[in-house]
């Protein structure tokens, strides 16, 4: 499988952004307590619960460049302890790339990949100001702007995402504890689209307790499910190719050496990094699960 080249690395960042900072007029959404996921007629088809080593048949802890948005992804900050996935993020001084704030990624891109389902992670987000956690499933032809026919050979299709612990851009902390639902799809260029549902408030504790955020993906549409209500659904963008799961974590804010070839464009609108009590750190979002379900 191709890989994504560092260029487009670079444009999936600044379309994601650009994309996330354009929120703050989404109105809130509604969980459907009458809608609950159905899985009678499926069957688990992959299931990782992170108990011992993490099983590198699957993931990959490594990017292509080590650099992403005001850190740095390396292998040591994603690891498996007590039966979970940890992504971690602190500062470092004299880190494997110098002094910085260092987080991570795991991604099954080129070892596991699905088409069709029901997607679902549990999971803890961390509980700082400037840092956006996220599960999502992503494709080789959108990642490299291979076509442009609405999602069909590929979308991102974004099923949990919290850069919204402290958001300066948004009126108010009642914006904390949500969560969005985005879809992007033609690539991350000037075809580029995408859509989101509202915010969606979750109904536990996000950053203390185990949620579950879960996908529907079917030729037709894409349903969206939180603690396994449904919580949004469109048919916007659907792919029709298989796609590779990722979890991951960005630092807003404070590029720092972390990218010092781009220090005006250090994408803030998820907060200051540095406004963190020194309390917050080392921040972890932690994964109990991913299950992946298919029609039988």
């Amino acid at each position: 499988m191709k890989k994504l080249s560092s260029l487009t690395a670079i444009i999936i960042l600044l379309c994601l952004g650009f994309a996330l900072c354009l929120t703050a007029c989404i109105p809130f959404g509604t969980i459907s307590k009458s809608k609950k996921i159905n899985i009678d007629d499926m069957q688990l088809v992959f299931e990782d619960n992170f108990d011992g080593e993490l099983d590198k048949s699957v993931w990959k802890t490594s990017f292509e460049q080590p650099i992403r948005r005001g850190g740095y992804w390396t292998d040591e900050q994603t690891f498996t302890k007590d039966g979970n996935l940890i992504i971690r993020t602190e500062y470092l001084e004299n880190g494997k790339h110098g002094n910085g704030w260092y987080t991570g990624t795991c991604l099954s891109q080129s070892l596991k990949e699905f088409k069709y389902g029901y997607f679902e992670v549990s999971c803890k987000a961390p509980a700082a100001e400037g840092l956006w956690s996220a599960f999502w499933l992503q494709s080789n032809s959108m990642a490299n702007n291979l076509y442009t026919d609405n999602g069909k050979t590929g979308a991102e299709i974004d099923i949990m995402e919290s850069p919204y612990y402290n958001d300066p851009t948004l009126p108010s902390d009642k914006y904390r504890n949500t969560t969005l639902h985005t879809i992007h799809v033609d690539g991350y260029g000037e075809q580029h689209s995408s859509t989101n549902s509202k915010y969606m408030k979750v109904q536990k504790n996000m950053y203390t307790e185990f949620n579950t955020y879960g996908l529907l993906w079917t030729e037709n549409e894409y349903v969206f499910y939180i603690n396994g209500y449904e919580s949004w659904r469109t048919s916007f963008g659907v792919s029709q190719v298989p796609e590779f799961l990722w979890l991951s974590v960005e630092i807003a804010g404070e590029s720092g050496s972390g990218n010092p070839s781009n220090p005006n464009n250090q994408f803030t609108w998820a907060g200051e990094i540095t406004n963190n009590p020194s309390s917050a750190m080392p921040a972890d979002f932690v994964i109990d699960y991913v299950k992946v379900y298919q029609y039988k």
